[in-house]
């Protein structure tokens, strides 16, 4: 009984190994480990983000917690920002006219920074799939640092990972209960 629950367990852990590898490869991705594990992860966390910033009503993306602190609004389009600057700085080019930098003052309403932060993040999965594993380990410049792209790419998880806490902190301070806490 044992046995045959343990070879049905393999089968099944076989065919989905096999099935994911046939919709990477369907899809033209040939994605390295590194890429695979990096994208699932910045999809749960970023997805969070997301979660998280829609749940907040238009004053609610007003809100700071004190005077000199970004609001919800900035904290989120501050983020985006860091996508598209630190997948610039991985080498790829932004499109055209587009100015991160300048986000958090030209962005004013709700729709256009959820709009914003979606897309910066399709960027930097962009970005990040086009790397190929060998210019993963290529030195490059990240604030005055020497740093592999392999680290620069971890630092991007960080830095979302950061203002995803921030933004929790934020939620709760203004009454929103993070959706995958309800």
């Amino acid at each position: 009984m044992i046995k045959s629950k343990l070879l049905v367990s393999a089968l099944l852990l076989v065919g989905l190994t096999v099935s994911s590898f046939g919709a990477a490869h369907k899809s033209g991705e040939n994605l390295s480990t590194f890429q695979k594990s990096w994208l699932g992860n910045f999809d749960r966390e970023t997805g969070k983000f997301v979660d998280l910033a829609e749940a907040f009503s238009e004053d609610g993306f007003k809100w700071r917690p004190a005077e000199g602190i970004r609001s919800v609004r900035e904290t989120i389009l501050h983020a985006a920002s860091a996508n598209y600057g630190i997948s610039a700085m991985l080498g790829k080019e932004l499109p055209e006219g587009l100015n991160p930098r300048g986000f958090e003052k030209s962005i004013t309403n709700r729709e256009e920074a959820l709009k914003v932060l979606k897309e910066s993040i399709a960027f930097a999965k962009a970005t990040v799939k086009s790397i190929d594993d060998e210019s993963m380990s290529e030195q490059i410049k990240y604030f005055g640092m020497e740093t592999p792209r392999m680290g620069a790419v971890m630092l991007m998880s960080g830095h979302n990972y950061e203002h995803l806490g921030q933004l929790i902190a934020y939620a709760r301070s203004f009454g929103v209960v993070p959706p995958w806490s309800k």
